[in-house]
């Protein structure tokens, strides 16, 4: 049985959700759903999931939202119990690496997309970024750079969860030429991400493409 996958192909946590999918393995069935086209505001989709947002899954019958959340779900029910990025990998059972993988995608939630996002969001409101935003990014980003410091990948040696959703960000940032060479680790540890996850140019940058030039739509449109 496959999954169905309600989401749009340029947003930031459908994509994640369709990383992580890839990466696992999991076939989803996708359906195009457009905010800006009221898609979320139809009565039988606020039926589905009173949040009426994206992305949302019904896994036989399961209705989840929140890609993060999402995320969690996919490979605690269906990552690899051996192998390259098995679910004791890229979620592990022990309380620390947990805590930690955690922290750092409750981290991106609350800061470094938060912020991103306080960024990109103006554009599509009122044609162009929310500058107001710059100083609390900055300082997402420079957190970000010293824990990249200290570790090969976001959480520690290996690939986890918490990369394929910081990835997303970054890859948003990057897209549309915003400077990150005053984060060195960033950057070394985003070319190697990019180069490292499978599938990742077909399930996310694809996207991101897509989400750049929405974005600078809007920014000539004003």
């Amino acid at each position: 049985m496959t999954i169905d996958f309600y989401y749009a192909s340029w947003s930031p946590p459908c994509r994640t959700v369709k990383l992580v999918a890839s990466i696992l393995n999991v076939k989803l069935n996708p359906i195009v759903t457009t905010p800006r086209e009221g898609d979320t505001q139809k009565p039988e989709y606020k039926q589905l999931t009173p949040q009426h947002t994206i992305p949302t899954i019904v896994d036989d019958g399961f209705v989840l939202s929140e890609s993060r959340a999402i995320c969690k779900y996919l490979v605690e029910k269906y990552g690899s119990a051996t192998g390259p990025y098995s679910k004791e990998q890229l979620y592990p059972k022990d309380i620390q690496k947990r805590a930690t993988i955690d922290h750092r995608i409750d981290f991106d939630l609350g800061a470094l997309y938060r912020r991103a996002s306080d960024y990109f969001s103006p554009v599509f409101a009122v044609g162009h970024y929310g500058t107001a935003a710059l100083p609390k990014l900055k300082s997402a980003l420079e957190i970000l750079d010293a824990y990249l410091a200290k570790t090969k990948w976001v959480a520690g040696p290996e690939v986890t969860l918490a990369d394929i959703v910081i990835v997303v960000t970054i890859s948003c940032l990057e897209i549309v030429g915003y400077d990150l060479t005053s984060y060195p680790n960033v950057l070394r540890w985003f070319k190697a991400a990019r180069t490292t996850l499978p599938n990742y140019n077909e399930a996310n940058h694809k996207g991101t493409v897509e989400f750049k030039e929405y974005l600078f739509s809007k920014l000539l449109d004003n």
